[in-house]
């Protein structure tokens, strides 16, 4: 992500929302951040938490489950929000938001602004708003149909310590499939160098060809 603090350009982004009367009173707190295609606006392990208002571009919001799958939580395009949770208190979850193109959104520290933020009516009703739109989606789609095969490189990538898997009897418990189906799998990733075996039941990503890239 590219950070800009250049005022006129915020001050231009702006006018391009429909937030501006909302977020006026907001705007030396805001910055342009510029993220890349694949790029990830927002990650469970992100330590600066940020509200973001997208200008151009567009991402999607999926969920991580334990056992690998995805579910696809929302697709955002020009005036959607992404970071309204980190303004309330939540537990940390496995939902991911990445940039589909090149993406520009105008952003601010939740904690920094948390104060101000909840005291803003209009703003308030933006995030409710913007929560009922992305809860409406959601009721209506299901887990991205993903195979035994795909699931395993996922788990990998988002539940495994750097990308190994240590354990295929856990592991395999995770994924909801038989220890021998687990094993033949990895078999053949490693057959085709997506993965390398590290030691007895431990696999580790080599590549990942249909992720995106990582901050």
């Amino acid at each position: 992500m590219k950070r800009f603090y250049d005022q006129a350009l915020i001050e231009t982004y702006l006018k391009q929302t429909k937030y501006e009367s909302a977020m006026s009173g907001l705007q030396k707190q805001l910055f342009v951040a510029q993220y890349e295609k694949g790029e990830f606006a927002a990650t469970p392990l992100q330590k600066e938490h940020l509200f973001q208002i997208i200008v151009q571009g567009s991402l999607s919001i999926y969920f991580i489950r334990d056992d690998g799958s995805i579910y696809s939580l929302a697709n955002c395009q020009r005036n959607d929000l992404l970071g309204e949770m980190e303004i309330f208190p939540h537990q940390t979850s496995n939902v991911y938001a990445e940039a589909n193109d090149d993406l520009i959104c105008l952003a601010l520290s939740v904690e920094a602004n948390k104060g101000i933020l909840l005291e803003n009516c209009r703003f308030l009703q933006l995030i409710c708003e913007s929560l009922t739109h992305k809860m409406e989606y959601v009721t209506t789609i299901d887990a991205a149909p993903t195979s035994l095969k795909q699931r395993v490189l996922t788990y990998m990538k988002y539940k495994c310590s750097r990308g190994e898997l240590k354990g295929v009897q856990q592991a395999a418990f995770h994924l909801n499939c038989s220890t021998r189906q687990l094993q033949r799998i990895l078999n053949q990733h490693e057959a085709d160098g997506t993965v390398t075996k590290t030691g007895k039941g431990a696999y580790k990503l080599t590549a990942s060809p249909f992720f995106s890239s990582e901050q």
